[in-house]
């Protein structure tokens, strides 16, 4: 009778063991699930594309498209017929040209941010090409020591503190906002002006030609692709780069 209840007392023991290592600990079951503070996911120091103010973003999105329709049927084949039948010495004296003349825009800028430095470069870079470079075609000023500083009217309102305010996609130039978008059109009076010296604009004929030939090399100096990221917010992607692009040229 002893041995039976001895043996009964053990099991007993051993099934109670048993159970209690299967339960949970009490402070386990009745710990609260952890909470995180919505600043460990998004950091404040952090500019992520949605930070970018684009209230017109339907409207950009739709320019955005037809851009990349105008770039695929039109732009990109007008540029391979250019890269593929135009020599390369020629295609480089195109590219000279046009930056030399930008080289006056550039100028004009640097002047207007009080940027004496920047001003004297681009100044004597224009000079030298414009002279001793024959026009432009041959850059001679960067071998004499006269690299180019590149300086638009949009730098110049960010430098005097005008916000770059709403992003906007322009119909064939792309991403801009709208303290930029005054400043290309401040730039092509600029340039305007220099055109008038050249005596370039009392030919129209002349004048299409220029501005066909601008926006090729302009297009030719670009390696980006519509849609050759592979990525679902290429959009927001593009957007971001620019915006932040910009600011990092404005505040330096």
């Amino acid at each position: 009778m002893f041995k039976f209840n001895s043996t009964l007392l053990l099991m007993v023991v051993i099934l109670l063991l048993q159970a209690c290592s299967a339960v949970p600990p009490q402070e386990a079951v009745n710990a609260e699930p952890a909470v995180h503070d919505v600043n460990d996911i998004v950091k404040k120091d952090k500019v992520y594309p949605i930070d970018v103010y684009d209230p017109w973003e339907g409207m950009n999105r739709h320019t955005y498209i037809f851009n990349a329709q105008l770039d695929d049927y039109v732009l990109l084949p007008i540029l391979n017929v250019y890269q593929r039948y135009v020599p390369d010495f020629l295609r480089q004296g195109v590219r000279n040209f046009y930056s030399n003349l930008t080289s006056f825009v550039h100028t004009i800028n640097s002047g207007l941010q009080l940027n004496t430095e920047s001003t004297a470069n681009n100044g004597l870079r224009f000079i030298s090409n414009t002279t001793i470079g024959v026009l432009g075609i041959f850059d001679v000023a960067t071998g004499m020591g006269f690299p180019e500083m590149k300086e638009d009217f949009g730098q110049t309102l960010g430098y005097w503190g005008v916000g770059e305010g709403p992003y906007i996609v322009l119909p064939l130039l792309g991403p801009s906002n709208l303290r930029d978008t005054t400043g290309i059109a401040v730039d092509f009076a600029f340039n305007d002006i220099l055109l008038n010296e050249f005596g370039m604009n009392g030919n129209e004929g002349w004048l299409y030609f220029y501005y066909m030939m601008y926006g090729i090399d302009t297009r030719a100096k670009i390696p980006f692709r519509y849609y050759e990221s592979g990525s679902p917010f290429e959009y927001e992607t593009i957007r971001m780069l620019y915006t932040n692009g910009r600011r990092v040229l404005i505040a330096e």
